[in-house]
């Protein structure tokens, strides 16, 4: 990743693997302290929150609920499945994800497809004209940027590779003071 940790986007939006990953790692301090830095907020649409904040989390609280009250997290609305935008973007995204996974489209996780649905929200009522998404699944970005594209933001979004990220920002700030 280039020395510009965060991309110029207007809008921040976040899979559960990134930071399932900086949790994992136990460094969600350190996105914590990269995010403020930069003054950015990541965005999580709903059904991402869910997935890191699970009935049987194991340990407690989850972090996500420590970066929400700080305010460097922030819970999407739900998305309106009845915008067809929005609908054909979820839609898209599973498709994606079945094709190359060689999976059934009814087994793709719903939060894999909102993240599509959250970016074609932003956009499609004007509350953003540039999004970065923070994820692995590549196949759900294709699909997201397909989508996108077919509705008139085909410049609107761009991927960061989760994985990545979380590499940059450890090595980053790992052993600084």
């Amino acid at each position: 990743m280039s020395a510009q940790l965060f991309p110029s986007v207007e809008s921040h939006i976040i899979d559960a693997n990134l930071f399932i990953r900086f949790e994992r790692h136990d460094t969600v301090d350190l996105l914590e302290r990269a995010v403020t830095e930069h003054d950015v907020v990541l965005l999580l649409p709903t059904r991402v929150y869910e997935e890191l904040t699970p009935d049987s989390y194991p340990y407690g609280i989850p972090p996500v609920e420590a970066a929400i009250d700080a305010g460097w997290v922030q819970v999407l609305e739900e998305v309106d499945y009845s915008n067809p935008v929005v609908s054909a973007t979820m839609d898209m995204v599973r498709q994606y994800i079945s094709v190359a996974t060689d999976r059934p489209e009814h087994t793709i996780e719903q939060a894999d497809a909102e993240v599509g649905g959250a970016a074609a929200t932003l956009l499609e009522h004007g509350q953003t004209e540039s999004i970065a998404i923070y994820t692995n699944d590549i196949p759900a970005f294709r699909g997201i940027e397909r989508a996108l594209s077919q509705h008139g933001h085909e410049d609107s979004v761009q991927l960061v590779k989760a994985f990545n990220f979380v590499e940059s920002v450890e090595t980053r700030y790992q052993f600084q003071g």
